[in-house]
């Protein structure tokens, strides 16, 4: 079997599992806290909504609804997807799982490098992170 990771995520938590043989239970690599998900809004830094650079290179604010915690989820995002790539360059994957929330799913995967999104056998959009890792087992296929 090729080295599998399971990434399961949302915007507080991230759990990094391995699995060793098609259907082998998870063992936890990694375990990864936003402790920024845990504050209110106001504590989270700026009161003016933040910028970002949209196509053509044109800056935008933030909308209200996006504010300093979407930033904080992104940053959070950006900081798996940089575990994820480091594990890919140094081999220790070749077939890659996404466990998330809607939202945190749909972030991982528009920050995912092609090489990465590459070995990304399949994703799913369970909100699964606090769970054990025999429930998380329960939630994907048999045979990894």
């Amino acid at each position: 079997m090729e080295p599998t990771w399971i990434l399961v995520a949302d915007a507080a938590r991230a759990r990094l599992f391995r699995i060793d043989r098609p259907r082998g239970p998870l063992e936890e690599e990694a375990d990864f806290v936003n402790p920024a998900e845990r504050l209110p809004e106001h504590e989270l830094g700026a009161d003016e909504p933040g910028r970002v650079r949209g196509p053509g290179g044109k800056q935008h604010a933030y909308g209200r609804d996006e504010g300093m915690r979407m930033q904080e989820e992104r940053r959070f995002a950006q900081d798996l997807i940089k575990q994820l790539r480091a594990g890919r360059e140094q081999g220790k994957f070749r077939r890659l799982y996404l466990v998330a929330p809607p939202q945190m799913l749909g972030i991982l995967r528009d920050m995912l490098d092609e090489h990465t999104s590459a070995l990304v056998v399949e994703s799913f959009d369970k909100d699964l992170v606090r769970h054990t890792a025999e429930d998380i087992r329960g939630h994907l296929p048999e045979r990894l």
